[in-house]
């Protein structure tokens, strides 16, 4: 009987040691673990502020893309309007009487004229040489 007593007391100090040396392991994986999840919380957030700023720096992006293309519309579409102005303008130098071209064409006349004097009596001349 003193003997299963003994060994009764001697099992549970054994119990008592390898519950305390458990015990002692479970502490320190869960203060890897906690240590573990907060690098790991510590990456989320970083990710999240990136994805913030991303966000916020895409945004200026197509708002400054859309600024952009707004004035690249209005050009082009002062380019467009822009022809007829010219046209008209071009019309009103067109139909501006210019005394040097009508001292031009009347010259032109002339000597057209004159041309015409001259092949008649070169034309003349042969008929009579000819006969």
């Amino acid at each position: 009987m003193y003997v299963s007593i003994a060994l009764v007391v001697l099992s549970l100090i054994y119990l008592g040691i390898v519950a305390v040396k458990t015990s002692k392991e479970t502490k320190v994986s869960l203060n890897d673990f906690s240590a573990t999840a907060a690098r790991l919380q510590e990456k989320v957030d970083k990710i999240n502020e990136e994805t913030t700023n991303l966000t916020n720096t895409s945004n200026q992006i197509t708002e400054n893309i859309q600024s952009k293309k707004e004035t690249i519309q209005g050009v082009i579409g002062e380019a467009k309007a822009t022809p007829e102005p010219f046209k008209k303008l071009f019309t009103s130098i067109k139909n501006t009487p210019n005394p040097q071209k009508d001292t031009s064409d009347e010259r032109l006349v002339e000597l057209g004229d004159r041309l015409i004097d001259m092949w008649g009596r070169y034309r003349v001349k042969r008929k009579s040489r000819a006969e």
